[in-house]
């Protein structure tokens, strides 16, 4: 059973727990057959090629998914942090071969589960239909993160990779966004080489279209 709140605070984060009661939680890890793991720093929880029977839930730490592009440079997709659910897709579709990775960024927790748990059995248990519905909600969500990066991707100048990948993030009320990646991260999300961006966001600052406070940008102009 999981006890510990900081366990508890990224469960109540995942999509896949939604309205769910507190008192219901362990019932439902333990219907998922929730087998917890911990990962180092640096160590894959998912090679590229490799096989997923598991969907994963980070309850602490931090996780970043990549791929390789055809010259076999690792291109970071997201980095995530407790309460992101991984793996369901492939687990779902019996993947023989992952087209991603998952590492992890720092010491982090994983809470393995059985999601055929969900749709392999019959009965009309209250949890279980939130679950499946839970689920589809979170593959849906999973869809739209994955078109906005073919979106991002596909435009030819960085700008404008800058500019589309910005306007996906929360402004807060003074109109900035906060870069949930390093430099070196954001670069290798937007695809392009990280000195490239440097320079980029510099002319863009010269210009006066850009405004930077640490990892916190704006939009002045376009």
């Amino acid at each position: 059973m999981i006890t510990n709140q900081d366990y508890i605070y990224s469960i109540r984060k995942c999509y896949l727990f939604g309205g769910i009661e507190d008192e219901q939680l362990a019932e439902a890890i333990k219907l998922l057959n929730g087998r917890i793991k911990k990962i180092r720093k640096g160590e894959y929880i998912l090679e590229l090629g490799g096989i997923m029977t598991r969907a994963g839930m980070l309850l602490k730490g931090k996780i970043e998914t990549s791929f390789q592009n055809e010259n076999f440079d690792q291109i970071t997709m997201h980095t995530f942090d407790g309460g992101y659910l991984f793996g369901e897709a492939l687990v779902i579709n019996n993947a023989e071969h992952s087209p991603v990775q998952v590492r992890a960024v720092e010491d982090s927790i994983v809470l393995f589960i059985d999601l055929s748990a969900i749709y392999t059995v019959s009965d009309n248990s209250p949890i279980r239909m939130i679950l499946a519905e839970n689920l589809i909600k979170s593959l849906a969500k999973k869809n739209f993160i994955l078109n906005q990066k073919v979106r991002i991707l596909s435009q030819k100048s960085l700008r404008d990779r800058f500019y589309i990948y910005l306007s996906s993030l929360p402004k807060d009320k003074y109109g900035y966004v906060k870069i949930p990646f390093t430099q070196t991260a954001l670069a290798e999300y937007l695809g392009v080489n990280r000195s490239a961006l440097s320079r980029e966001l510099g002319r863009m600052q010269n210009e006066g279209v850009l405004e930077i406070n640490g990892k916190k940008m704006k939009i002045i102009a376009q």
